[in-house]
């Protein structure tokens, strides 16, 4: 068996994981934060690459029906004694919740008297030993990458579930370096005009559940292009993209051009065009396995939306949203999906405001799929993604 653990949004974590894994997510086990499958796939690093919401994938190596520290220790020690790489052995444990609440906080007091005695039994092998712990019950990706655990010793998971405690070994964990330099190392950032995370880019290419060889992928509000760029890195065969924003088109071609260069990619087969998103179908003469964008979302905020100002917002943007999507039907192949991100706005009981979408895009020819709200806490402009098909 294998588990993956999740990252903040999990909802859209899990969406994105079944759509990727397809006839093969079937959970032997799943909580909040974790997710443990019959394995399903082979390569856990080529998962890994391909997801944005799974911090780690690790095999499960190990059960106990009840907490024994004892009979933990050996099993983590045997398998932390043949680590090769580096002279010291390093390890570090984490502890996550399946199920069962109560056993997880258990779990919790007991870890750091685990981690004492799995070092206890590695020194016997005449190797130094560092048993490596952070303030949280749970390493990050940090402290794994930066301890060298997976090349030394090893990271592992004591996974609470109802009447058993599972045991595993991390093997892969996510690349926070490589998401930090696309997010904050390309050249063309425009902040004021609020940037789609890169992680959240390549959750909603995944959500369409469209395998990338050969396919060819369109985003019509590009703005700097982060959804253009997962998709490179993803391997599409063609990439369009158009925004009625002469300096977004210029951004996305720019951030295109570092991406090549800095993660050593093919030239991708790119086509931009400056252009409201309604003018498109004129100027592109090729359909799309897949439309995946972030539309306009409204003007910045620094306070939430009374009612009035909802209809307003609604008038406005709905207007919009409504003669664009018409024309981008006809660029969308009839076996195809749309994913995309539209405004969702906090409102003053700290309740999200969702533009009435269904019903419009009903009328076009649409059919909502599923249905994700993604915000941050400090946000008052959500966002309310909606994989499409027609």
């Amino acid at each position: 068996m294998r588990y993956l653990t999740l990252g903040s949004q999990q909802e859209l974590c899990k969406a994105e994981l079944k759509a990727v894994l397809s006839d093969s997510f079937d959970p032997v086990h799943e909580s909040s934060s974790v997710v443990v499958v019959e394995s399903g796939f082979e390569n856990a690093s080529v998962l890994q690459d391909r997801l944005a919401g799974v911090i780690k994938i690790g095999s499960v190596i190990g059960e106990l029906k009840q907490w024994d520290l004892e009979s933990a220790a050996e099993l983590i020690a045997v398998q932390a004694q043949d680590a090769a790489g580096k002279n010291k052995i390093s390890f570090g444990l984490s502890v996550y919740d399946l199920g069962d609440a109560s056993l997880t906080r258990a779990l919790e007091k007991e870890v750091d008297a685990l981690g004492q005695e799995i070092k206890k039994h590695l020194k016997a092998s005449g190797r130094p030993v560092r048993y490596v712990k952070a303030r949280e019950p749970r390493l990050s990706s940090a402290v794994i990458e930066t301890n060298g655990l997976l090349s030394s010793g090893g990271e592992y998971a004591l996974l609470a579930a109802h009447g058993k405690i599972l045991i595993g070994q991390t093997e892969t964990i996510q690349d926070f370096r490589a998401w930090e330099r696309r997010d904050f190392g390309r050249p063309a950032r425009n902040a004021k005009s609020g940037m789609l995370p890169p992680k959240l880019a390549r959750m909603m290419i995944n959500l369409s559940g469209v395998d990338p060889e050969g396919a060819t992928l369109l985003d019509p509000f590009c703005g700097s292009g982060t959804v253009l760029m997962e998709a490179a890195l993803m391997g599409f065969a063609r990439l369009i993209g158009s925004d009625i924003s002469e300096a977004a088109v210029q951004n996305t071609g720019n951030n295109l051009d570092w991406l090549t260069t800095e993660f050593q990619l093919e030239d991708p087969h790119l086509e931009l065009h400056t252009t409201p998103a309604v003018d498109l179908p004129s100027l592109v003469h090729e359909q799309a396995d897949i439309i995946v964008t972030e539309v306009y979302l409204g003007s910045p905020r620094s306070k939430p939306l009374t009612d009035d100002e909802n209809k307003k917002i609604e008038q406005d943007l709905m207007t919009v949203y409504e003669t664009s999507f018409s024309a981008l039907k006809l660029l969308l192949k009839p076996s195809g999906r749309a994913v995309i991100a539209f405004p969702a706005f906090k409102q003053k009981e700290g309740t999200w405001y969702r533009l009435p979408l269904e019903k419009m895009l009903v009328k076009l020819g649409y059919r909502v799929e599923s249905q994700f709200l993604y915000h941050r806490n400090d946000q008052l402009v959500g966002r309310d993604i909606l994989v499409l098909t027609h």
